[in-house]
């Protein structure tokens, strides 16, 4: 089997996306030392990253396809102690493996993650806060290496995903704490338009674009922004209707308790090309039924 690297391995999207390529590929994770990579060790090979020099020397004689970089550090609001490990995680570490790459001739293909919070407004070169600056400046790296090597890259922009064991403090685990709890939970008024994809439609469109990226059509891929929409946006406080029906109770929000940010994101990003090949598969109402039943097993 070939080889293809991971980074950002032992992340929800990471882990979820191992567990399906592993059947067809061997996966090199490439992680942190601190990384806890228990999900994941047995369907991937990990290397602990210790700088460039290490990493040429471990990856010389492998026979790699590609790259999913899906490594990042999200800070929403940052202070001033974060913005070295946002650069570290979002910037370095990313351009260290394209160097690697680089001075290994590689010929493959490498994907990288974006954010629509790159794109506040639906405006080009207006990220929503540092860690979306961030993003966009490895995306201008991206740049040089795609016109100074042979590797072939390509994005993948996403707004946000769910689905089940999602550990992350997203929305549907805070809900699901005050349903079981009763507690209130304090809300803005819950008018942003969310762009959710669940999990499952996120791996998919990662397969069917490492089938295109192997294919002899991959010039399709080639520097392209792809953008995963869900076709059926709803306000944040439209969800939460969905996800009361589904539930089957009234959850304490208290809407308007909280004022919105001060560059509160209204409106998703909607540009983007679309991927050939894929479409969405699940529903609000679907995805979220399956984040609660997962919740009671």
């Amino acid at each position: 089997m070939k080889d293809i690297i991971i980074t950002g391995a032992s992340g929800f999207i990471g882990s979820n996306l191992i567990k399906t390529l592993y059947k067809s590929y061997k996966i090199i994770a490439i992680t942190r030392e601190t990384s806890n990579t228990k999900k994941i060790e047995t369907f991937c090979e990990i290397y602990k990253y210790e700088g460039i020099s290490r990493l040429i020397n471990y990856l010389n004689n492998k026979d790699i396809i590609g790259v999913i970089h899906l490594a990042t550090l999200y800070v929403k609001n940052h202070k001033m102690d974060d913005i070295k490990n946002i650069i570290d995680a979002n910037i370095t570490f990313g351009s260290e493996i394209c160097e690697a790459l680089s001075l290994l001739n590689f010929n493959g293909w490498f994907i990288n993650v974006g954010t629509f919070w790159q794109f506040y407004k639906n405006m080009q070169d207006n990220p929503l806060n540092l860690y979306a600056a961030s993003k966009s400046a490895f995306s201008n790296i991206i740049n040089f290496y795609a016109n100074t090597t042979n590797i072939t890259f390509s994005t993948i922009y996403l707004n946000d995903t769910y689905g089940p064991n999602d550990n992350r403090e997203k929305i549907f685990n805070l809900w699901l704490k005050i349903a079981k709890s009763g507690q209130n939970l304090e809300m803005s008024k819950g008018e942003q338009i969310i762009d959710l994809i669940y999990i499952d439609d996120v791996v998919d469109a990662f397969i069917k674009l490492i089938e295109l990226l192997n294919s002899p059509y991959k010039t399709l891929a080639k520097n392209k922004i792809f953008a995963l929409h869900t076709k059926e946006r709803k306000t944040l406080r439209e969800l939460s209707e969905i996800f009361e029906q589904i539930i089957g109770k009234k959850l304490n929000i208290l809407w308007g308790a909280k004022p919105y940010m001060k560059r509160e994101n209204f409106m998703p990003f909607e540009g983007g090309d679309i991927l050939p090949n894929w479409i969405e598969k699940f529903t609000f109402k679907e995805g979220i039924r399956e984040v609660i039943n997962s919740s009671h097993s």
